[in-house]
């Protein structure tokens, strides 16, 4: 077998989706408008600005505002900043699903009591482990891998229990840690919108448009799906992200940022404040990037699989683009950051599955 070609500037492989050009650049790497958001200098005067409007809005209130957190990498530290550089009063509100690891749970409340503050847990509906079962089944079946993004569906309803938590203690702040180097606009499930503020009301009113379009046609080819339609079909539309129309309309009064739209990125300074706060590595993870989930790691497979690369690939490549990571250092980390076998098992186990239902692509 011939070796893939992998993109000159990035390390995304030529594919069916992503063809190379005679330099051996790939189509994402030529068409920098589709990306523009990656690379926007971050935003200091912005994050200040946001921050002290929370400040204001949570006068007379206990807390100033309402913290997405995961457990991962990237939403701990921003809770760090948030306490202790930005000096807010925060509520930390972890979602908790079938596939986090319990490392990940003890962590997280070991941190909270670290940093003086609240800790609200929540979980995802009791469904989730039957849903994204069900999901990968119907994957195995049919080899379509928007079914992989669907199995995730259960976890968007943290996003309607942030709103309910903020609304039931009167904060009208909610801080996420959405890292924008994450967004990729080939994939399966991506609904690809050109524009600089994706998230205003009039494009996530044509994302919700898509998605229900997007839905249909899934449907059509897997009918199946149709006994799990109303979780899919609220995750999807309703709850997909903190700016849906449905959550702006509901939760007029919660202003809702990403706090890595606007602080700088930095890599070394967010593991140097991971390791004061304690925080490490679930067993079997080999990367820190969403090593909050197990599930990760039945994603990246079936996409290796069938798209011919992982999210961790196009991870790397938007940081590369962005000049946060070099080309060698995310060949370097690639190598041995792959997919984590054991991850895959205990992921597959969770589903319901045997754990040798999906294979790693070599």
């Amino acid at each position: 077998m011939a070796p893939q070609r992998i993109c000159s500037s990035c390390v995304l492989p030529g594919t069916p989706r992503l063809s190379l050009d005679e330099q051996g650049v790939c189509a994402l790497c030529r068409s920098p408008r589709r990306l523009q958001h990656i690379r926007k200098e971050s935003d200091r005067a912005g994050l200040d600005r946001l921050v002290e409007q929370a400040r204001r809005r949570g006068r007379g209130a206990p807390h100033d505002c309402v913290v997405a957190w995961s457990g991962g990498r990237d939403s701990t530290f921003m809770l760090h900043e948030l306490v202790v550089a930005h000096r807010l009063r925060c509520v930390a509100v972890f979602g908790r699903t079938p596939f986090t690891p319990p490392e990940t749970v003890a962590s997280v409340r070991a941190i909270a009591a670290r940093l003086g503050v609240e800790l609200v847990q929540l979980d995802t509906p009791p469904n989730h482990a039957a849903v994204a079962g069900y999901c990968v089944r119907q994957y195995l079946r049919t080899r379509a891998p928007i079914l992989i993004n669907l199995a995730c569906a259960p976890c968007k309803f943290v996003n309607r229990e942030l709103f309910r938590q903020a609304a039931r203690l009167g904060v009208r702040t909610i801080v996420y840690g959405g890292n924008r180097f994450e967004y990729f606009p080939a994939g399966p499930a991506s609904v690809d919108i050109d524009a600089e503020d994706r998230y205003s009301p009039a494009n996530m009113l044509r994302d919700s448009a898509l998605r229900l379009a997007r839905g249909c046609a899934v449907l059509i080819s897997c009918p199946p799906l149709v006994r799990h339609l109303p979780t899919l079909f609220a995750a999807s539309v309703l709850y997909v992200n903190q700016y849906t129309p449905f959550l702006r309309l509901r939760y007029p009064g919660i202003v809702r940022f990403d706090y890595f739209h606007y602080a700088d990125w930095d890599e070394a300074r967010i593991a140097a404040v991971l390791r004061e706060l304690g925080w490490t590595l679930p067993a079997g993870c080999t990367s820190s990037w969403r090593a909050d989930c197990v599930f990760e790691a039945v994603k990246n497979a079936v996409f290796s699989e069938q798209v011919g690369f992982s999210y961790l690939q196009a991870l790397y490549s938007n940081l590369i683009r962005a000049g946060k990571l070099t080309r060698a250092e995310a060949l370097q980390r690639l190598a041995v950051e792959g997919v984590s076998e054991p991850r895959l098992r205990t992921a597959l186990r969770l589903c319901g599955l045997p754990e040798d239902a999906i294979a790693v692509r070599p």
